[in-house]
């Protein structure tokens, strides 16, 4: 991409978008991004196979949005919860490992796979049909690890040190446990055969259990007389993008696992390789990363032997097999064995503070994440962080690996003609008159996706988002 063409090309659409020139075809079009676990949630199952959806498909919390506003429409890039931070932010960030730089703008094409190289970490704001080349920031973007310290930094880098992102809890996800792995017999392992314990999860994505026939892992199958696990090396598939679904997953694990003899334990961190970073030095060769989760749950079916962690809407969507943890079937989400029809989730009682974020690298004694005060931030609830450590590990018959996942905006800066919609594009998941259509079809039991209870102390209002954006 010619950047310096590009920015020639934002100097125009800025101008045009003051003098109030932009067509109306043009301004119709909401450009939003980022995480991947939510997003057949919002944008329906052709999150499975395009990285960059428009329009959103049938049963989508979008699509119901813009049949009932009758306007406008959106589209949603996946590139992964840490690009879609650093998209809205519009930030220049140095490649690790170097040399060179990432540069993150909503203009940049959407990448083919989440999170891709310098010159496709955007949005696609100009894509064909989309056609909005007068933005210099998305209209929003979603994230399942919620911000830390490092994404306020890298915002106000940009946008001004007195400014601030805005950030609500939305939706909960199931991230399942994948397998491809058969029996001697050829019997398919998942939920109705497998349930794996955490103490079982702790060895294997730690690699101390290298293999399916480990002795330590056959209390997780129920299997017929005279079947058996074959001796298979553990192909381990992992997120190789900023990832709020490793975020969730190792932070479910550094609730239930303890450090090992030699001190070593998981971080709750987006990058996975950074999660467990203290069990090696160089991951093994049998471990597999891929960007987004679409392309993870492919991945665990391309290959025999494989273990993982995915949202289970997009586990269902590519057709593999997952496990029970602890017991309990992720089937059962967000409800319970005992109360399996919930449609909604119940955050835990004062889960949720105001203008809090996650501490950028500083752990608790075992790898948990910890929280710090956004110095200089507004005295209202348009930064709201359910707190990591509150599930956990969350009991009650559960399933207990999840993540909460984010609308992340701008306080200002918003473009005026598009305020009305962002707002109400933002509150879609509080209003009723949307959550509670017949046409919602993609959250509640066994779909792992459920929009969070309103009934929750802390959870945001339409009346609290209106308030929290300006233009």
């Amino acid at each position: 991409m010619n950047h310096g063409l590009l920015k020639a090309k934002l100097a125009v659409g800025a101008l045009a978008l003051a003098v109030a020139t932009l067509s109306h075809a043009s301004a119709t079009t909401l450009v939003v991004g980022g995480a991947t676990l939510p997003a057949i949630g919002y944008v329906g199952t052709g999150a499975q196979t395009s990285t960059q959806v428009f329009p959103a498909g049938t049963g989508s919390l979008i699509a119901v949005y813009s049949a009932i506003r009758g306007n406008p429409t959106v589209s949603y890039c996946q590139t992964g919860s840490g690009a879609g931070k650093d998209i809205l932010a519009g930030v220049t960030i140095a490649k690790s490992p170097g040399p060179g730089n990432n540069v993150y703008n909503v203009q940049y094409t959407c990448p083919s796979v989440a999170n891709g190289n310098d010159t496709d970490n955007g949005f696609g704001a100009d894509a064909t049909g989309v056609g909005r080349s007068d933005l210099t920031t998305p209209s929003a973007a979603y994230a399942d690890s919620p911000m830390a310290s490092s994404d306020v930094t890298n915002y106000q880098s940009i946008h001004g040190s007195s400014a601030f992102p805005v950030e609500f809890p939305a939706v909960a996800g199931a991230i399942v446990v994948g397998m491809n792995m058969k029996t001697t017999d050829g019997v398919v392992l998942d939920h109705t055969n497998t349930s794996f314990t955490d103490a079982q999860l702790c060895s294997i994505f730690s690699g101390a259990v290298t293999n399916w026939d480990d002795p330590t892992l056959a209390s997780a199958f129920s299997l017929k007389s005279g079947d058996s696990i074959p001796s298979t090396t553990i192909a381990v598939q992992y997120r190789s993008d900023g990832s709020g679904t490793s975020f969730s997953f190792t932070n479910h694990l550094t609730a239930v696992c303890p450090a090992n003899a030699a001190g070593d334990h998981f971080l709750t961190n987006q990058t996975f390789t950074t999660a467990v970073s203290q069990f090696f030095t160089t991951l093994p060769a049998s471990w597999t990363g891929s960007s987004g989760n679409p392309a993870v749950t492919k991945a665990i079916a391309a290959t025999a032997g494989s273990i993982g962690y995915a949202e289970m809407a997009n586990s269902l969507q590519a057709g593999i097999g997952f496990a029970k943890v602890n017991g309990i079937d992720p089937n059962t989400f967000p409800g319970t064995t005992a109360s399996p029809t919930a449609n909604t989730f119940a955050l835990p009682t004062s889960s949720v503070v105001d203008n809090e974020v996650i501490q950028s690298n500083v752990y608790g004694t075992q790898g948990q994440p910890t929280l710090t005060t956004i110095s200089g931030a507004p005295s209202n609830e348009c930064i709201e962080l359910v707190d990591p450590n509150s599930y956990a590990n969350l009991g009650g018959g559960i399933y207990p690996i999840f993540a909460v996942s984010y609308e992340v905006g701008n306080a200002a800066g918003n473009p005026s003609g598009d305020l009305s919609n962002i707002k109400s594009l933002l509150g879609a998941p509080f209003n009723s008159t949307i959550t509670g259509s017949a046409s919602l079809t993609q959250y509640g039991q066994g779909k792992g996706l459920a929009l969070l209870s309103t009934a929750n102390t802390g959870v945001p209002t339409t009346t609290i988002i209106s308030g929290c954006e300006t233009d």
